[in-house]
């Protein structure tokens, strides 16, 4: 029998592991951030973006402060990942990209269920898997542009503040022209 994933008990965790101070700002990115904001595509995991607060000193950036937290409440693991509600959870620190930062700052809250979660901007999305440019990344670019959910403003905006539109020339071939820069 397969366990129904449950998208409320992550959201739970993640305001428990705030209150507490575990993790500061948080935000859904990857994958699982398209369905916030168009039909869903398929993925294995949850990527949560993340701020430590206050930030480690340390050069060697530790999650441990996560682990406990999980180990304490029980969650177990899978390489990787924490098992959060039937989801294999992955925490991304984002403080050492400004990138990151800057998405995580104008992340977007989205409400279910009587609880709430933020979720990375579509824009900053699409810069984020442009860097990367995966086959899948390229795809999921593409989706958002059938679908409507890019800004190409914004889009521009966010591309050039970062220093990343010779990067999205690589891979804006098969876009709508509204998206080529």
């Amino acid at each position: 029998m397969t366990r129904r994933l449950k998208m409320i008990d992550v959201a739970s965790v993640l305001v428990d592991m705030k209150v507490k101070g575990v993790i500061g700002k948080y935000a859904v990115g990857g994958a699982s951030a398209v369905a916030f904001y168009t039909e869903p595509i398929a993925t294995k995991d949850l990527d949560i973006f993340f701020l430590f607060e206050p930030q480690q000193s340390s050069i060697i950036l530790s999650l441990e402060p996560i682990y406990d937290y999980c180990r304490e409440n029980g969650y177990t693991y899978d390489h990787e990942f924490i098992i959060i509600g039937g989801w294999p959870v992955q925490f991304v620190e984002s403080g050492h990209d400004p990138l990151w930062s800057d998405a995580l700052a104008k992340s977007v809250t989205f409400k279910f269920d009587g609880e709430s979660i933020d979720v990375l901007p579509h824009e900053h999305l699409a810069a984020m898997w442009a860097t990367v440019a995966r086959p899948k990344d390229i795809l999921k670019i593409q989706h958002f542009a059938e679908s409507g959910v890019l800004d190409p403003v914004k889009l521009k905006d966010i591309l050039v503040r970062f220093d990343l539109v010779e990067g999205w020339r690589k891979i804006q071939g098969g876009l709508p022209n509204e998206l080529k820069f």
